[in-house]
């Protein structure tokens, strides 16, 4: 059973009126003369219909950028590596455990 829309959108008010209101649940009800359990079971209802709608994507473009040829300067503690384009990660990986045992 459906719940009328006009009576829906009422609590729809009374339910983002409560979330920027900073009062408890049991403050804003005692204020707007409504039951604690009705304003929970609308939160409810509406958190869950909020989960029920498809995430929203918005399109990121990527841009081209153009490829340095400048190291990369890489900081591990009073460790400083300078790696270029071509540098091997599992190199890189073994030489950030052992700086890890020394510094």
């Amino acid at each position: 059973m459906q719940a009328d829309p006009i009576y829906q959108a009422k609590w729809l008010e009374i339910v983002k009126e409560y979330k920027t209101s900073n009062q408890t649940m049991k403050q804003f009800s005692n204020t707007h003369h409504i039951k604690v359990y009705q304003l929970q079971y609308w939160l409810k209802k509406f958190e869950m219909r909020a989960m029920d709608k498809p995430n929203r994507f918005i399109e990121v473009k990527a841009i081209n950028m153009p490829i340095t040829s400048k190291p990369l300067k890489v900081t591990y503690g009073k460790l400083s590596i300078e790696l270029t384009d071509t540098f091997n990660e599992d190199t890189l990986l073994k030489l950030l455990k052992v700086a890890d045992q020394v510094v």
